[in-house]
């Protein structure tokens, strides 16, 4: 028996099951389509909005509500595991790449900070994830106030690059 004359005879026959994956393929693809034309498309307000923000902050200190349909990064809830993989949560992520950095830091310029804690963190997609973390360490050799960090850290499960870490730039007055 000819192969192809049994594939003909089989797509000829009704399949409901078939016919039913197409339908809701169907209805996905016009949920999908009219929920990016009213939720996931953005202007040009959505664009200055975000420019502006981050113009203003940065990725650190980026405020995500200033981001309507374009979004550029995600805060980090500490309490979630969206990233981390449980039991660990989020925020125990953050307090590791936190010490990475902070590691790497005393490295590079010779000083004895220690983590005392993280005080908040972004992240976008990129090879990973990228967190742009803020936190603060204290000089373990002296008794003075903690100092705010900033650091740049890729996590890809088992990957953690540190990117950038840097005391947090004093505002001006």
């Amino acid at each position: 028996m000819d192969p192809q004359v049994v594939v003909d005879k089989k797509s000829e026959e009704p399949d409901l099951k078939r016919q039913k994956l197409e339908e809701e393929e169907e209805e996905d693809c016009e949920e999908m389509s009219s929920y990016s034309e009213s939720t996931c498309s953005f202007d040009s307000e959505d664009e200055r909005l975000v420019e502006e923000e981050y113009q203003r902050s940065g990725y650190y200190d980026f405020d995500t509500t200033k981001q309507r349909r374009l979004v550029f990064c995600y805060p980090v809830i500490f309490e979630d595991s969206d990233v981390a993989h449980e039991p660990e949560t989020d925020g125990d992520l953050v307090h590791r790449l936190s010490m990475i950095a902070i590691q790497k830091y005393n490295g590079e310029n010779k000083t004895n900070f220690e983590l005392v804690r993280a005080v908040k963190a972004n992240r976008k997609y990129g090879a990973g994830f990228i967190f742009y973390i803020t936190f603060e360490a204290k000089d373990a050799n002296s008794h003075t106030d903690p100092i705010t960090f900033q650091a740049a850290v890729r996590y890809l499960r088992g990957i953690e690059t540190v990117y950038r870490v840097h005391p947090k730039p004093l505002l001006d007055s």
